[in-house]
């Protein structure tokens, strides 16, 4: 682990030192390509002023012969012998033009001059012809229309100058009226004799250029070449473009990458080797503050380990000291709160056996039978009453502790209901006990605990009721479950104390001023649960109370004994 952390961070050094050399080439790369580019982009600048320059020359140079008295006067005398060398051969000689036209002012061709060959008799060339006609009659044009504006510049400042293609050369044009260059002679407007110069635009032109440019290899093509910051457009008189000057391109830039490369690279190499020397003196100091941090780790865990199982210990002890106090208080309070209900429930039916055995002690004559057991039937009813509460605190305190077992045993579960209800009809008269059962006969439950259930349903049903004499016994039976209502129409039961009904000794504020305990319905909870079934109330203040108990009949038809 140690070595490989070690190893780790010397491949970080080697890597960040080598990204840092990366990130230098690239700006190194980025600076050589913006110097490149403006470079080139003067290149192109100087390349295009070039290009203007012998553009702009041409009507200067003609500006020699046609702005002159001898010129003028022997064009309109049409001395062919001194126009051939005074301007023919002159402008070719000494301005290198290919091509010299000259018209008269009635737009004919009087001289003609191509190659250095004196063409008679005049006539244009056959791939010319055309264009120089159009350029004739364009600057013929503009020299009636600046004729006629008021204030007009000179006509001898008028020059038409466009880039043509003659065949596959291309070349420049210029068209100027020939007039005289002193106020001696004069000549009426639209009279003029016009000159056109071509140079094409060729090896020497391009020479020219590239001096002006300091470029070499500089020539005209009639498509791009294969860098596109390498040329510049030679456009036409119509906004097209006739074809390109390229160059073979200067990239300083690139160049001095060229020249550093094998230097940096030996540099950087350098610098990685330093890097790795220094990563493995890194590694021989790491290790040993790895063991001493491993040490010191060790230490701290084992003593954050020992107060944490001393503090989850103590936290446990308080929880549980809390828990065992809580129980305690509880366990008090609902023991005072029994004892409290133990007592009055008690003394009630004992207080009904003595008062019905003092009534016998001093009825010692003309005492019926009737009368006898008149007050035999109320020492028993408050006997059996003292008895049915016995029996659900012993099974509310076998619950509590676990000891009760469900014996269960084949039985009659209607039978059962049914002697429920009329011992109870004995007990209270006044009321009437509605039977609707349609269960099966032979069913599997513990006969005792049941009986227990149905007995504390079916008083509270009528002890609640006081007033509502009819008392409703419902049985049902489908594929899943045996369902069975004891409902009533008395006092009824808060909303909110039906949470807390089946919590032991909890009893509801519907039920104050009427005797009871508070265990019958948490035993009832708890057997009904034990069989594996569930109990529910419905119930409105006033209007009386549902209990309905739900038990499943595959439980009911088993004969398994189920323990607490």
């Amino acid at each position: 682990m140690k070595v490989r952390l070690t190893s780790h961070i010397t491949l970080v050094l080697v890597v960040l030192t080598s990204a840092a050399a990366v990130l230098f080439c690239g700006f190194a790369w980025l600076a050589s390509v913006k110097v490149d580019d403006f470079y080139l982009r003067r290149q192109a600048d100087f390349v295009g002023q070039g290009l203007e320059e012998r553009i702009h020359a041409l009507p200067r140079e003609q500006e020699s012969v046609t702005k002159w008295d001898d010129a003028f006067l022997y064009a309109k005398q049409r001395n062919h012998e001194w126009l051939l060398e005074n301007i023919g051969k002159w402008t070719s000689r000494y301005f290198g033009h290919d091509r010299t036209y000259i018209f008269d002012d009635t737009n004919r061709l009087m001289f003609a001059f191509r190659e250095g060959v004196d063409a008679m008799p005049p006539r244009l060339g056959s791939d010319d012809g055309e264009q120089v006609d159009a350029l004739a009659s364009e600057m013929r044009a503009a020299l009636v229309e600046e004729a006629l504006k008021p204030g007009a510049e000179p006509l001898g400042q008028l020059a038409s100058v466009r880039t043509i293609m003659i065949g596959n050369r291309p070349a420049i044009a210029s068209a100027r009226p020939m007039l005289p260059s002193s106020t001696r002679m004069q000549i009426q407007a639209g009279q003029e004799f016009i000159a056109v110069s071509i140079k094409f635009i060729d090896v020497k032109v391009a020479e020219d250029i590239a001096h002006y440019a300091r470029l070499e290899g500089l020539r005209f093509t009639l498509s791009q070449g294969p860098d596109e910051r390498a040329h510049v457009p030679v456009s036409s008189h119509d906004g097209g473009t006739i074809g390109y000057l390229v160059w073979q391109p200067i990239r300083p830039g690139f160049m001095l990458l060229q020249q550093i490369a094998p230097a940096g690279l030996g540099c950087l190499a350098l610098l990685i080797a330093a890097v790795f020397w220094l990563g493995r003196g890194l590694h021989r100091t790491s290790m040993t503050l790895l063991d001493s941090q491993a040490e010191l780790t060790h230490h701290r865990n084992h003593l954050e380990e020992m107060v944490a199982d001393r503090t989850a210990e103590i936290e446990r002890q308080r929880a549980e000291l809390d828990r065992l106090l809580a129980h305690e208080r509880q366990v008090n309070a609902l023991q005072r709160q029994f004892v409290a209900m133990a007592s009055h429930e008690f003394r009630t039916p004992l207080a009904i056996i003595d008062a019905a055995a003092q009534r016998l002690c001093r009825s010692t004559t003309n005492v019926s039978g009737d009368y006898v057991h008149e007050k035999a039937g109320v020492i028993r009813s408050a006997v059996v009453r003292m008895v049915d509460l016995m029996e659900s605190i012993l099974a509310s305190g076998r619950l509590e502790t676990g000891q009760i077992t469900l014996k269960r045993s084949e039985g009659d579960l209607k039978a059962l209901l049914v002697a429920c209800c009329d011992r109870q009809r004995e007990l209270s008269r006044s009321h009437v006990f509605q039977l609707d059962l349609e269960i099966p006969d032979l069913l599997t439950f513990d006969r005792i605990a049941m009986e227990q259930v149905f007995t504390n349903l079916i008083s509270n049903a009528v002890k609640y009721s006081p007033d509502a004499s009819d008392i409703y016994v419902r049985a049902r039976v489908d594929e899943k479950t045996v369902e069975i209502a004891i409902a009533d129409s008395g006092i009824g039961i808060n909303a909110d104390d039906l949470p807390k009904l089946f919590q032991p000794y909890y009893r509801a504020r519907s039920a104050t001023g009427i005797a009871g305990t508070g265990i019958g319905l948490n035993l009832v909870k708890q057997v009904v649960e034990l069989h594996g079934g569930s109990v529910e109330v419905i119930s409105e203040l006033g209007k009386g109370t549902t209990f309905t108990i739900r038990l499943p009949i595959e439980v009911l038809l088993s004969d398994q004994q189920v323990a607490a």
